[in-house]
């Protein structure tokens, strides 16, 4: 059930994003803006990108408005989702900024993408320091686009046709989202430059920061567009919806240890492997994590710590216990959601924990 609804609303909002993006350029006159938002219209529409978010907050709409209300109400709930798709999009280009990440989902990364046009263009140049122009250009477009983007979110909801009062609560969780999205790297960036591991009650709030609020706000304002009652209803898919991003997570942690590892990034497995190695092992871990590259020999030793500590057995139970939890707060929802969408809800906690990408 839950991949048929993926399936179908993924490309509802496909749609509904080349509609906004065509949009955007007609209504926008300034020529070198068009341009840009031409570019951003590419790095987001990737066939790849899943739209969890939107998907989410359309999921909870659906599972909480009355249904009298949903068939009139539907289109525009899908409009209002493109909101965190963008924001989440945006958040993307900075990550990759940062990171200095080259490639997402299969494509280049958005500063990677607007330095190739620049190549193109400089191509036949005989400008002085031409690389050096053409890394400036991505980076500056991508900390300007990344922010940008933000705004075109908050202006979809803005504009949406639901009532003052819900928009007013909407953008609220929306900013939040955004404070927490903002305030997970900061803290995150701050760890890395000084040299701090973090301990698992960090990663757990970071986790919650960076990756659970984003779900957990996606689906708040869907209850919220559908008059959701704050206490029995969108409370318990909050709490429900923030464990189930924690274990995504860890989830990811698992399934990316080991470029991880050749990156050098103190991840769960990390974090619950040093709390259970002996003197050796964790010589050769803090040895490994400071040299400047790790060769093949390295990276299996470390995998292989892991394993000895059982680090990533643990993982896989806290992500477990984790899933467990949210399922508990989505049986308190009352009124209960509705029967599909219940089934949804409880299925995509366990599809985050059993996901194999």
């Amino acid at each position: 059930m839950i991949e048929d609804f993926l399936k179908k609303e993924k490309a509802e909002i496909d749609h509904l994003l080349d509609v906004y993006f065509e949009m955007l350029n007609n209504s926008e006159h300034e020529i070198l803006l068009q341009d840009f938002f031409s570019q951003l219209q590419e790095f987001i529409l990737n066939e790849q990108a899943k739209r969890i978010h939107p998907i989410l907050m359309i999921a909870a709409f659906i599972g909480i408005v009355n249904p009298q209300f949903l068939d009139e109400q539907l289109d525009q709930i899908r409009k209002v989702s493109l909101a965190v798709e963008l924001l989440h999009s945006g958040y993307l280009i900075h990550d990759d900024l940062i990171d200095e990440d080259r490639v997402r989902r299969g494509k280049p990364t958005f500063h990677a993408q607007l330095e190739n046009e620049l190549k193109t263009l400089y191509k036949n140049s005989a400008l002085q320091n031409k690389e050096g122009l053409i890394v400036e250009y991505g980076r500056y477009l991508s900390i300007l686009g990344g922010s940008q983007t933000y705004l075109l979110g908050l202006d979809i909801i803005k504009q949406s046709k639901f009532p003052d009062n819900l928009k007013l609560l909407a953008i609220n969780e929306y900013n939040a989202a955004m404070d927490s999205l903002l305030k997970g790297q900061i803290i995150e960036e701050y760890m890395n430059y000084h040299n701090i591991t973090m301990s698992l009650e960090q990663y757990l709030h970071i986790a919650e920061l960076q990756r659970a609020s984003l779900l957990e706000k996606s689906a708040k304002i869907g209850a919220i567009m559908a008059k959701g009652n704050k206490h029995y209803q969108i409370q318990p898919l909050s709490e429900a919806m923030l464990r189930i991003g924690q274990a995504y997570a860890i989830r990811d942690d698992i399934l990316d240890m080991e470029a991880d590892v050749k990156s050098k990034a103190k991840k769960a497995i990390y974090i619950l492997a040093v709390q259970n190695t002996d003197e050796e092992q964790s010589r050769v871990l803090n040895e490994a994590y400071r040299k400047d590259e790790l060769n093949k020999s390295d990276v299996k030793q470390v995998l292989e710590i892991f394993a000895e500590t059982n680090a990533i057995i643990v993982a896989e139970h806290f992500s477990k216990n984790l899933v467990s939890q949210a399922k508990s707060y989505l049986k308190d929802i009352y009124p209960d959601l509705n029967k599909e969408q219940k089934q949804f809800f409880n299925q995509f906690a366990d599809f985050i924990y059993m996901r194999d990408l």
